[in-house]
Parts: C-alpha cells; sequence; structure tokens
C-alpha cells in the first residue's frame, strides 16, 4: 500500500512538473509537435528523391505544391509555425525598433 501511494504521489508530482514546463515554453513544444507530426506524416525520402535539382524556382513550385497536397494536419501546422515565426519577427523588429538606441549608435561616428 505504501508503494502503491508513493508512486501516485509521485505520478502527479510529474504530470504537474510537465504541465509546468509545457506552459512555460510552449514554442519548444509546438517545434517538437511539429517535428514527430512531419516525420510520421511526411515521407522525406521521398521528397528529396522528386525534388528538382535544375534551379531554385523548379524547386520552390515543387514545395508549394506538395504542401497544397498533404493532409490539413501538415498544412495547418506548416501555416501555425510561419504565423509564429512572423509574429516573432514582427515583435523583435518592434523591440529593436523602439529603442533608439540603435540610432544612436549609427549617428555616433
Amino acid at each position: 500500500m505504501n508503494n502503491n501511494l508513493k508512486r501516485r504521489i509521485m505520478v502527479r508530482v510529474y504530470l504537474e512538473y510537465a504541465k509546468n514546463v509545457i506552459i512555460s515554453y510552449p514554442d519548444y513544444f509546438m517545434l517538437g509537435f511539429f517535428i514527430i507530426i512531419s516525420f510520421i506524416s511526411i515521407s522525406f525520402q521521398s521528397v528529396l528523391t522528386n525534388i528538382p535539382k535544375n534551379g531554385l524556382m523548379p524547386a520552390f513550385n515543387f514545395l508549394v505544391i506538395a504542401i497544397r497536397n498533404t493532409n490539413w494536419i501538415i498544412q495547418t501546422l506548416i501555416a501555425g509555425f510561419f504565423i509564429r515565426t512572423a509574429f516573432f519577427g514582427i515583435k523583435q523588429a518592434y523591440k529593436n525598433i523602439r529603442s533608439f538606441d540603435w540610432i544612436i549608435t549609427r549617428f555616433r561616428y
């Protein structure tokens, strides 16, 4: 009985810790989720063998068509990844523009 109680308590402690880590670092959790779902749903060997190697524009067109023809889960994850990356980039740019130190350092010399 004592071992069972100890095990139940430790499971609750580990679940609470995991919940706190996921809430504290949602970007890492979503990146890991994106990578796992991508490896499950996408055949990277087929993508690498079928991608055109004669230029950048045919490769880009291939990737656009490949994304368009995947299932909705991957499309949602890719869109979320791009939205999150754009949001983070805009947030960082706004922080840099708000601080006027970069203007002062340009005109210092």
